[in-house]
């Protein structure tokens, strides 16, 4: 057997390994960025099978298609990247008209700023220090740093869309919407409107179809800016809007995500809920890391998301992404750590070699 075909077998076994694999940990839990890892290691391995598959059976019609297919797909993708820089600094822009100032809303303003200035300022004064044949600081520790980063970021966009392609039975018995600020201490906000929405839309379609509303609970503490808790103004605004007031109730002493869930789980086992057949409704791009708090609170339930405005998906996204990375920093910091020793040695190794 020659090289290709050992290459092409080994490919389509490992394709093969990696769905199997992500079948069975989507059936285990449908939002963990492990199936996002999977998957992508599949599409990558059967993309690459099929291009040594259609490169050795030396058909010219087949290959020149291919080629065409690889450029359709990869001049967008390398305009993109050529562009990064410049649109998240427009984004940026954007966001700062539109949102509040905060640090959480200037985050694709930070990374515009660090593709276009800092990265080149760190890759120029590299090659002023080391000639152009050494390894430099920039090839051996930058580039492994940013490859892992960006490994991770694309397994998280992958996983996002997996668990958007899910799409919840009508037979559940509660529904819990997380809270977001308030706007002038006691209204509701646009987005917080949307979660709203998007639970009292699946609360009423389930009860079309099988005449069983949900319980909502609408879950948010008091802020040090706010005049009400926002479970209570959630609960007041969804009311106004057709929720079913014997089935609505308002969760008012939470912090954060975990508590929302480990707050609203309480209220439900007081008036005996069955948790089994539930749901969870936030924004789209926080339904992945919103997941993860409710199991850990014993609450094996997916989520409903609603849509966020087109300008502050990159920067909503950045922001997961981070708080999904801080989640796991013990071993992010572990795998940093080791990609810095590898960095070092190969420093190290391969100019010394360049001196021989």
């Amino acid at each position: 057997m020659g090289q290709t075909a050992i290459l092409i077998s080994g490919g389509t076994i490992f394709t093969l390994v990696c769905v199997v694999l992500l079948a069975i940990s989507l059936h285990q839990n449908k939002f963990r960025i492990l199936n996002g890892v999977l998957c992508n290691l599949a599409l990558l391995s059967f993309a690459v099978t099929v291009i040594l598959a259609i490169e050795a059976t030396n058909i010219h019609w087949l290959n020149t298609m291919l080629i065409v297919v690889l450029a359709v797909i990869g001049f967008p993708l390398l305009l993109l990247y050529s562009l990064l820089g410049v649109l998240l600094l427009w984004n940026a822009i954007t966001v700062w008209h539109k949102e509040s100032h905060t640090l959480g809303n200037m985050l694709t303003l930070g990374l515009g700023v660090l593709i276009l200035v800092v990265l080149p300022v760190i890759r120029f004064v590299d090659r002023s220090f080391f000639s152009q044949d050494s390894v430099t600081f920039y090839t051996s520790f930058v580039v492994p740093v940013l490859g892992y980063f960006v490994f991770w970021f694309l397994a998280f966009i992958t996983s996002f869309i997996i668990t958007r392609l899910y799409r919840p039975s009508y037979n559940q018995d509660y529904i819990i919407v997380l809270g977001a600020g308030l706007l002038n201490g006691d209204q509701v906000s646009p987005l917080l409107a949307s979660r709203i929405q998007c639970a009292l839309d699946f609360a009423n379609a389930q009860e079309q179809k099988t005449h069983h509303y949900p319980w909502l609970i609408f879950s948010g503490g008091q802020g040090g800016d706010e005049t009400k808790p926002e479970g209570t103004a959630m609960k007041e605004y969804a009311l106004a809007h057709g929720a079913n007031p014997a089935r609505s109730l308002a969760e008012e002493k939470s912090k954060n995500t975990y508590e929302n869930m480990a707050f609203s789980k309480q209220i439900l086992q007081d008036h005996q809920v069955d948790l089994k057949h539930g749901l969870f409704a936030t924004s789209d791009y926080h339904t992945f890391r919103a997941a993860g708090y409710a199991r850990y609170v014993g609450l094996n339930i997916a989520g409903l998301g609603a849509k966020t405005s087109r300008f502050f998906i990159p920067n909503a996204f950045i922001r997961e992404y981070i708080a999904l990375l801080a989640n796991h920093k013990k071993f992010h910091l572990v795998m940093l750590g080791v990609i810095f020793l590898w960095s070092l040695v190969n420093f190290v190794v391969g100019n010394d070699l360049q001196i021989f």
